[in-house]
Order: structure tokens, then sequence, then C-alpha cells
């Protein structure tokens, strides 16, 4: 346009149409503002195909005409989660989040010092102004009520029949109906209204059967009495069953009345740490006649994020010999699930930091460094496969909230030559977190880093297992871990990026990348009251003189978060 063309066709390359852009307002490459007023038109292809709308257009002769005949355009994704929508739970005591949803796709809204025009957003500031506005609708309809009703009457009408593709931990109860809370008289609050507007039982590690039981108080504002039929809907995720203490209600006029849930899930099916497992649904309250409650339903969410437990653990025998060898018997005594080890030079511990480093000086409770190990492979004929293993204190409910470095001497000048970096994959490759923590290779010489694999971090977890290949550790014309250059000193600080803590481990540890001082790799897999004697663990003489470990550090990511993850053994030579 401002070039002087009349008008802009988009010629596609594929059969459909182009992407809807809707009103430009601006330029997208430095954000000079421009409202864009001449057709902008998409036209399907591919263009290269001469039988195409757009291969015809390409075709035709300067100065020809063509018509264009406009369409409707179809939406089928408007009721659909947003792309870029995050879920619950929410991060530290897994309750549910978010409780309620509203529309946050291309909104338009007033832009600020235009006059009249509009804005085109997506994201939170977009859906949360529909929450906020119905919030303030619903206080005009109920100005006496109290603001824990007033939140319950918002969240209990929300409509997952409105949203494709429900989720209660995407999505809470539904999308947001200000007709319906507005209307309604009766609300429905578990626990009082006193935490939140869910029936939210946290996060729990399963060594036996669980069972909870949690009061949902439904009080009614109105003159008149409404009664409800009450069920269980929208069940989800891992097996569970949901006990209604009672199949129908009815709350008198200006009164009360409480139906109490028992959630029962069973230890054996909840999962293990493979994958983020939860167990949620929706106990919903249907009028039983149109007078009662207007007939307006309720719907309260329930949540649980569950994880079955094994209980592995390992006990080395007497070392005996000049190289000494000692068995290694690993059980699962009591363990819900089977489980695993797996056996890592234990090179760095640390004390459990009860007050943390956070400026305002609170508990950092997801990157409290406990102990640090190292494990090696042949991976080809020159170069080796090295895993570092990260134990902290606490569980952390996505291992992307931290970043742990790991800092290598390669050449024994005492400088850092690299880092190894767990941190999340999206954060350092497109500056947006995706929470999926990835093991990098940065340089203290040059720029840029490598990425060969994602890391083994569960969630609701407390070991962050950080894969690398030796290449990584050899930059051009910088120091390099090598076969004829083995051997590297480390050191370990781990960050806790959403409150800002720093936990440095105290001291440095040695490793031999292609013959580690103590044996590590072995690996056993143990069900439940079941025993494993299939490996021994061997000490290099020689080389622990170089290299000496404290230990054996035997990882086990489904045993419970924290210290019984990863079992440290002492190992001490005489």
């Amino acid at each position: 346009q401002q070039a002087g063309a009349a008008a802009v066709v988009m010629l596609n390359s594929d059969s459909s149409f182009p992407p809807f852009e809707g009103p430009i307002t601006a330029n997208p490459d430095d954000g000079t503002p421009f409202n864009v007023t001449i057709p902008f038109l998409g036209v399907p292809g591919p263009f290269t195909n001469p039988a195409s709308p757009a291969g015809k257009l390409a075709a035709a002769l300067n100065g020809s005409s063509a018509t264009v005949q406009p369409i409707n355009l179809g939406n089928p994704s408007f009721q659909a989660f947003a792309s870029f929508s995050s879920a619950g739970p929410r991060s530290g005591d897994s309750a549910l989040k978010p409780e309620i949803t509203a529309p946050g796709v291309g909104i338009f809204s007033t832009a600020v010092g235009t006059g009249n025009g509009a804005a085109n957003f997506s994201g939170t500031s977009m859906a949360t102004p529909h929450v906020t506005g119905v919030a303030a609708l619903t206080l005009q309809a109920h100005p006496t009520w109290k603001v824990e009703d007033i939140k319950a009457a918002i969240v209990g009408t929300g409509a997952p029949s409105k949203v494709a593709d429900f989720a209660v931990s995407h999505g809470g109860t539904g999308l947001v109906q200000p007709a319906s809370s507005t209307a309604t008289q009766v609300v429905a609050k578990p626990n009082g209204g006193r935490f939140g507007s869910s029936l939210s039982f946290g996060f729990e590690e399963l060594n036996s059967d669980f069972r909870g039981t949690k009061a949902i108080s439904l009080t009614n504002n109105g003159s008149s009495a409404a009664s409800f039929n009450v069920a269980q809907a929208r069940a989800s995720g891992s097996p569970h069953t949901l006990t209604l203490g009672k199949s129908s209600i009815t709350v008198p006029a200006h009164g009360s009345a409480t139906v109490n849930v028992t959630l029962q899930v069973p230890a054996a099916s909840a999962g293990n740490s493979d994958a983020f497992r939860e167990v949620a649904g929706l106990v919903e309250f249907t009028p039983v006649g149109a007078a009662d409650n207007g007939g307006i339903a309720l719907r309260v969410p329930y949540y649980l994020v569950p994880r079955s437990r094994s209980n592995v653990s390992t006990n080395l025998g007497k070392f005996s010999g000049v190289n000494p060898v000692a068995l290694a018997t690993v059980t699962n005594r009591r363990g819900t699930i089977g489980g695993t080890a797996d056996f890592y030079a234990w090179g760095l511990a640390d004390h459990n930091d009860p007050n943390g480093t956070r400026p305002d000086g609170s508990r950092s409770v997801t990157n409290d460094i406990r102990a640090v190990g190292v494990q090696s492979f042949p991976f080809s004929a020159t170069e080796q496969f090295i895993v570092f293993a990260v134990n902290t204190y606490d569980r952390w409910s996505n291992p992307s909230s931290n970043e742990f470095d790991i800092s290598l001497d390669v050449d024994g000048d005492g400088v850092d030559d690299y880092i190894v970096v767990g941190v999340d994959l999206g954060a350092v490759t497109a500056g947006d977190f995706n929470g999926q923590m990835a093991s990098f290779v940065f340089s203290t010489r040059s720029a840029g880093a490598t990425a060969l694999f994602l890391a083994t971090a569960p969630t609701d977890g407390s070991v962050a297992e950080l894969p690398i290949l030796t290449r990584q550790l050899c930059r051009t014309g910088e120091p390099c871990l090598s076969a004829a250059n083995p051997r590297f000193t480390y050191h370990a600080v781990g960050f806790d990026l959403v409150n800002g803590g720093v936990d440095e481990v105290a001291g440095t540890a040695r490793y031999n990348a292609w013959h580690s001082a103590i044996s590590t790799g072995g690996f056993a897999a143990v069900a439940p009251d079941g025993s494993d004697t299939s490996n021994t663990v061997a000490i290099d003489s020689a080389e622990w003189e170089q290299t000496p470990a404290l230990g054996l550090m035997s990882v086990s990511l489904d045993n419970p978060s924290g210290k019984d993850q990863a079992q440290l053994i002492d190992v001490k030579l005489k």
C-alpha cells in the first residue's frame, strides 16, 4: 500500500486457503504502526497447478480481468484449546489450575492510542479480561455475596461441552458462562471454599492404594429450595473410583447441604515415572427440575497427581582383592511396582540447605542439590557416552523450573573449559519454555552450544540425568577430552529459574571417562519383592589414586522423590 499497490493477492502453495491474517495494523518487521486499508486476498493453490484458482490467476495475461468470489472461512478450532495454552497442575502442591476457561485466541479489543481502533491479540492477556468481566457481572447480580461465593458461581457454572477435546487439567470446569454465573442462586464450594474451587488431592507417591475423602458444601442464597442429582462425569487419567456420599441432594432456601466425595486409586495401576500421571473428573449437580436453581447445573472438578513407587535398595558386599570387587544385591521389598537401579560413580555431595539461597530467604525446594554422579560407556571406537546424574533433596513439579550446570576442566589447568547444562530446551533454542529439559554443552572460550540429547528428568522427580558425547568436549582449537586425555575435574551449581535461588555445591570431583576408578553402568530391574545379584562393582586401585570417587550412586527413578531416588554408598579403600 505504501508503494502504491491497489491490492495484494497471496497465491497459496497448496490446495487450501492461505492463513487468515485479519486486520494489519503495523509493520510486522519493526512494529511501526500502519493501518492497511487495501484488499488483501488469499487464493487457494497450488499455484504451480494451472487448473487451480491460484494457477489460473498466475497464468492470466497482464491487463486481463479476473473474478474474485468471497467465501465464509470456517473456523473449526474456535472452541479448542490454543496450541500455546499451558495446562495444570500448579507447581509445588499439584493443585488444579486453571479452574475455568475463556476465549483467548484472535481476540479483538480496544487499541490504546488509536481512537476507535482495535487490537488483535491472543493469550492470557485476552482470556483473563473475559473472566474479569464475568466476575464484575456476577458481583453486580449478587452484590451481597462473599468473594468465595462469587468465584464458586463462576467456576461452578463452566461448560465443558463447549470446549473441544476438553480436559480438566487444561480447562477446569469448561468455558465460562456469564448467563449462568449471574443467575445461579446455589454455589458449590469444596472444603467450605477455603482452598479454591476444586477438590484438589495434590501429589501422592503411592506405596499403597490411595484413599482420600473431601467434602463439597452447597450453599443456597435464594428463597427457594433446590434439588440436584449428584453424579461423576468426565473421568480421565489413571484408573480410579469416585464414591459419592449422596446420589441426590436438596439444599434449603438460605441454607446449605454437604456431599462427601471419596477418591480411591489403586497403587499398582497409577503409573510410574515414565510419563506424567493424573486422575481427574467432575462432580456434577444437575437440577431435578427446571425450577431447581433456575435449571442451572453446577460442577466441581476433582484432581490428583499420583505416582506408583518402587522401593529399590542396593547393598554392596565386602570388597576383596588387589583391585577390589564386591557383589551388588538389589532388592525391591514392599515396592508397589517394579523398579531399577542404575550405577554411577558418586563424585559430589552437598548439605541440605534449610533456607535455600533465594533473595527473600525462603526455602529453595527444587534446586537444592544433594549429590552428583557420573557414568560412561563406549559410543564408538573414538568417543564415549557420558551421563551426569544430579539428585536434589526435594522434588520439582517440572524439571524445567531448574537449571543444573556441571563445569568441566578437561586439561587440568584449574580453569573450566566446558559447561554441561541441564535446562529447558525451548528456552535456549527458541526463547520460550516448552517444559522439556535438554542436555546442552557450552564452551567457556567460544560461543554457541550443542545439544544431542534430551535429559531424563521425570516430572515430580528429584533426579536429572544429563547425557552428552565426548565429541562435545572437544572443540577445534580448544582443550579436548579424548582417550589420550581422558580425565576431567567437575563441579556443580543449581539454579531455581522460578524464584531465583542458587545452590553451589562445595568441592570438585575427578573422573576418567574411558576408565572409571569404580565400575559404572551396572543396571538391575527388580520386580516387587524381588532381588537381583547380576552386578558386581569393581575398583581399579591405580585409577582410584588419580580419580577417586566418594562411592557408588545407585539411581532409582521410581523410588520416592528426594534421597531415595539416589542411594549413596560410601566406598573407602584402605
